[in-house]
């Protein structure tokens, strides 16, 4: 197929342990589960124009999981082995990728596929093959009302984050609300949600407009949208695009006479960029986070415990991220659920574990199990970018 030609294969989380041999063939009790290794997949943007480096991030934290596990000896003797995907953000590509990880590399689990189109392509074959099916990096409603048994949610859902936001806009008495989206079906949706959200408290859209997704200059795409929502210049705004074209949104909504808007988000708009590509004009945005803040140390072990991770890999200097550190707490709650689930490891011993581990982190979050419940947590909370880019809650 034309699609796989184009995918760039990384295959990572031995590096304590030397050369990898392809996974191809089974020589355990359930496919990729193998006398030294446990193999999972993922299928995540990790390259691309425009947007966001979030599948990179995340692929990042899961590794910090896996290869800490990995040096101390793995699990019950196994290392883990993460094959990764490159779909580009891409429908089609990110179910090639899926049936690709399924049928010829044999993995035991799918972990960490990102972003909403990607993840609705790959549904079905999740559906038809009951792999388990752990933390994709999206949080539409499907993913939510108990349809699939074999996925694991590791966030609060859209919902959520979109509840969070709109009863901020009522707390602040914002009017004039506006909205950026995509111009994809999955945008659309946003739009009218957004829009269900605002009516719980008797407030509209005043405006909104949409970007194309993946566009090869992100400043060219966003001149359009924002010359029309300039025309209202609404006090707050939603930024449902990621990333660079979220950062260059917020320039052009600057350059056309509205320099004084709140812009607000959910976590999938990728702070790092944020405060990477606006610098000082970052100041002031909020953002939704379905994990606490890694930005402080002292909060809780499990925030030390990354940050460790970062330094070891790192050095001193590599300042956190929210999209890696969820990806380290799906790592780190995984690799407890491999333990859990004993040395005569199969799926369905893993599903258990899974349902029985928990992991606690700082104030009220929780991620949680159990049987019949895939929802792992509906923790969300607020932050905001401060001066120099410092993050605080």
């Amino acid at each position: 197929m034309a699609a796989h030609r184009t995918l760039r294969i990384v295959l990572t989380a031995a590096l304590a342990f030397g050369g990898l041999r392809p996974a191809t063939a089974d020589d355990g009790a359930s496919p990729g589960v193998h006398v030294g290794r446990i193999v999972l997949g993922q299928s995540a943007k990790l390259s691309g124009s425009g947007g966001t480096q979030a599948g990179v991030q995340y692929r990042d934290g899961l590794l910090l999981a896996f290869n800490a596990a990995n040096a101390a000896g793995g699990v019950h003797g196994r290392r883990i082995e993460l094959i990764s995907l490159d779909d580009g953000n891409k429908a089609d590509t990110a179910a090639a990728n899926t049936r690709s990880l399924i049928d010829q590399h044999r993995v035991f689990a799918l972990v960490g596929h990102t972003f909403t189109a990607p993840v609705k392509a790959a549904l079905p074959l999740v559906r038809e093959r009951s792999i388990p099916f752990i933390a994709p990096y999206t949080g539409f409603p499907e993913l939510y009302d108990g349809s699939h048994r074999n996925v694991f949610m590791f966030r609060a859902s859209f919902e959520d984050e979109l509840a969070l936001l709109a009863r901020h806009i009522d707390t602040v008495a914002f009017q004039r609300v506006g909205l950026i989206h995509y111009g994809t079906p999955v945008g659309e949706e946003l739009r009218r949600d957004v829009g269900h959200q605002l009516k719980r408290f008797g407030r509209d859209l005043v405006a909104s407009a949409s970007m194309p997704i993946n566009p090869r200059d992100p400043r060219q795409a966003a001149q359009g949208p924002a010359m029309a929502l300039a025309r209202n210049c609404p006090n707050v705004m939603i930024l449902g695009v990621s990333g660079k074209d979220a950062a260059a949104f917020v320039s052009a909504m600057k350059a056309h006479g509205c320099p004084s808007i709140q812009y607000l988000a959910r976590g999938l708009v990728d702070i790092a960029v944020l405060t990477r590509e606006l610098g000082a004009d970052a100041r002031g945005i909020m953002v939704s986070q379905p994990v606490p803040n890694p930005f402080r140390a002292s909060a809780h072990p499990l925030v030390q415990e990354y940050e460790l991770r970062l330094r070891q890999r790192n050095g001193a200097s590599t300042a956190p991220d929210f999209v890696e550190f969820e990806g380290f707490i799906v790592g780190k709650f995984v690799v407890q659920a491999l333990r859990r689930a004993g040395h005569k490891l199969d799926r369905r011993a893993f599903v258990q574990a899974l349902e029985a581990e928990r992991l606690e982190g700082p104030g009220h979050y929780r991620l949680q199990f159990g049987p019949g419940r895939r929802v792992g947590t509906q923790y969300v909370n607020f932050v905001m970018i401060s001066e120099q880019g410092r993050i605080v809650d």
